[in-house]
């Protein structure tokens, strides 16, 4: 079949066009680093590149939540730090009043040392991260300390938790609530002190997250304890100080076992989130696999290409620019 020069230059068109079009994908993927910039590149990568992208933002979201529990146990480790130091303190000074040998000043002097580190206590017991209360369970956004002027040392009971009937020297306010990080898909970790265990020694004995007086005390209300020492040292009786030794070791113990329960926690969330970090890096390799371009390769290609648009190009000039004139004499 005899090939017309309409035929000859349809064709080079449509040379032209696929040339055109493949040098245009080129240069978009030189451009944007990618291979993959629309889904008809190559259809079968386009589930793997979501599935990769989806796994680096939930990915994202869980270090954020890790970093932002790292973040409140390092605050709480600092604020179990001072308490710790100010019941070390108060143990020191239990020793040095129970030995006899003060003077009605000197035990006074320290009675008014222990009155302040109460109210120290007090201020560490109502501490916050961001905002919000870390001792308060699930209320954070309520204070879970204040004094209460209903209580008596001499008549509380430090056994029996019931408010209305027993008035304790602090009221909480908060819960037995414990806050839960999400730290990988169905794992969550608890974040948190609440307060009652801690500074009241409650336990929440029927598990319903609320302290009320069917629950049962656990540990060593902190808050009383200091009371009654600072009424022994005022009151100059040496024996009642010496006698608060055993339950200021045991509130130190209390603030000890708290202290390790969070260092462990810390420990998780730490290999948590190198967990996540790694889990990331396997999805970015395994998206930029799929979906960015090997820029050497794209620019040896692009190169290529060009000098086959302009070979096609010339080509095409020098078809179109024939005539019928050109073949008469």
């Amino acid at each position: 079949m005899r090939a017309t020069q309409t035929t000859t230059f349809r064709s080079l068109s449509a040379i032209l066009d696929r040339t055109s079009t493949r040098l245009a994908r080129l240069q978009l993927q030189a451009a944007t680093g990618k291979r993959l910039n629309r889904p008809s590149d190559d259809p079968t990568a386009i589930s793997p590149v979501l599935s990769a992208r989806t796994q680096i933002k939930a990915s994202d979201r869980y270090i954020e939540t890790i970093n932002s529990g790292l973040d409140r146990i390092n605050n709480m480790d600092g604020t179990f730090s001072n308490i710790e130091n100010i019941l070390q303190r108060v143990r020191e000074i239990t020793i040095a009043g129970g030995n006899g040998t003060l003077s009605p000043a000197d035990m006074a002097t320290y009675g008014d040392e222990v009155g302040n580190l109460k109210d120290e206590l007090l201020s560490a017991a109502n501490s916050q991260v961001d905002g919000k209360y870390m001792f308060s369970g699930y209320e954070t956004k309520k204070k879970p300390f204040v004094a209460n002027p209903a209580y008596n040392p001499a008549t509380y009971n430090p056994a029996i938790y019931d408010p209305a009937t027993n008035p304790p020297p602090v009221l909480y306010q908060g819960d037995a609530g414990q806050l839960q990080y999400e730290i990988a898909p169905g794992e969550q970790i608890r974040v948190g002190v609440d307060g009652g265990t801690f500074f009241l020694g409650l336990n929440d004995a029927n598990g319903d997250g609320v302290y009320t007086n069917s629950d049962s005390v656990a540990g060593i209300d902190l808050f009383h304890q200091l009371s009654l020492l600072e009424a022994d040292f005022k009151a100059n009786n040496s024996a009642g100080v010496s006698g608060r030794l055993t339950s200021f070791d045991k509130a130190i113990n209390q603030a000890r076992t708290q202290r390790s329960l969070l260092g462990n926690i810390g420990a998780r969330l730490q290999t948590a989130q190198g967990h996540m970090e790694d889990i990331k890096i396997d999805m970015e390799e395994m998206r930029a696999r799929y979906e960015d371009a090997d820029i050497l390769e794209t620019l040896t290609s692009l190169q290529q290409q060009q000098q086959s648009f302009e070979a096609a190009l010339n080509v095409t000039g020098q078809v179109s620019a024939l005539s019928i004139l050109d073949y008469l004499r």
